[in-house]
């Protein structure tokens, strides 16, 4: 995430597909998500930019690439360009059993800042990502699922150039009128504080938010009011847990601009429904940015949650009439 702005019906009958697609959720099997989440978290966590440290840039590309295709998804490195160099989004596909139905796009940028190590931002919406799409690709989702690893995320220029990747993906679906039924963005999804005190909270949001930092928080505009209800209803059937907390914003996220600072934004411009799930990053992490944003600093077993409600969620989204 790049700061840009200063912080300021009925249930059909049979098994709910949010709480098939979250099979994780007895202690040991939620523990055993958590350690592969913090494995994915150790292969990626170090400087991921492509001018300051191009190589491990690149190996965070292949690795999302290596391990989408280890569970069976198509993988396809998508080019766009940037100042005249190609870089490459990662678009990892399940397919759907109902090729009617619109598609579903899952992201997270892999890129870092020029200065940290990125663990929360953003190698934790990456390992949720690869998780997410091993609990949906073990099974057959009616509409077809996109997992995708967004590349130059983080500011780019000093004109404040930044989600350049999404912007380019956002833009080539619209041009090329392709239908998509939602875009979940995990940008930082792994830090928790249940201290009181350790949230901040933007003024006149008009709506109560906890002061502790240990939700989830679900945020989408006014075209994306659908898809967060129905979001917010698998996620808390997939794991009640999870304290989750949804926000809908208007005119795109311009009357808040913290809420355009990740790739959520660029389908927000595109015309697209997308949500930001994320744990508000500078209003409850005070790593965010710095040489101590470590896979040490992070909560594994709320990310595991945080996993569990998107993976449910998304599950009921793809079998949803």
């Amino acid at each position: 995430m790049d700061p840009s702005t200063p912080p300021q019906a009925a249930a059909a009958p049979g098994p709910d597909p949010a709480r098939r697609a979250s099979a994780d959720s007895t202690p040991g099997q939620r523990a055993a998500l958590a350690d592969r989440l913090r494995r994915h978290v150790a292969a990626l966590e170090g400087i991921r930019h492509p001018g300051a440290a191009p190589e491990r840039h690149r190996a965070a590309r292949d690795y999302i690439a290596s391990e989408l295709r280890t569970l069976g998804c198509s993988v396809d490195l998508a080019p766009f360009l940037f100042r005249g160099r190609t870089y490459h989004n990662v678009v990892g596909g399940v397919p759907g059993s109902d090729a009617r139905r619109p598609r579903l796009l899952v992201g997270a940028h892999f890129d870092s800042t020029a200065h940290t190590p990125g663990a929360d931002d953003n190698a934790s919406g990456v390992a949720a990502l690869l998780e997410c799409a091993r609990l949906i690709a073990a099974r057959k989702p009616q509409a077809g699922i996109e997992f995708v690893g967004f590349d130059l995320e983080e500011l780019q220029t000093v004109t404040g150039r930044y989600r350049v990747g999404s912007h380019a993906l956002a833009r080539e679906k619209r041009a090329r009128r392709e239908v998509l039924a939602g875009a979940l963005i995990l940008e930082m999804v792994g830090y928790r504080d249940s201290r009181p005190g350790t949230q901040i909270v933007p003024p006149l949001l008009g709506i109560d938010v906890p002061r502790t930092g240990d939700f989830l928080a679900a945020v989408g505009d006014a075209r994306s009011r659908d898809l967060l209800e129905a979001f917010v209803t698998g996620a808390r059937a997939a794991a009640p847990d999870l304290p989750l907390v949804p926000y809908a914003t208007r005119l795109r996220g311009w009357l808040l601009p913290l809420t355009r600072l990740s790739d959520n934004a660029s389908f927000w411009d595109a015309r697209y429904p997308s949500l930001m799930l994320t744990d508000t990053a500078f209003l409850r992490n005070p790593h965010y940015h710095r040489a101590t944003d470590t896979g040490a600093t992070l909560d594994y077993g709320f990310m595991a949650m945080v996993t569990e409600a998107t993976a449910g969620a998304l599950a009921r989204l793809a079998d949803a009439a």
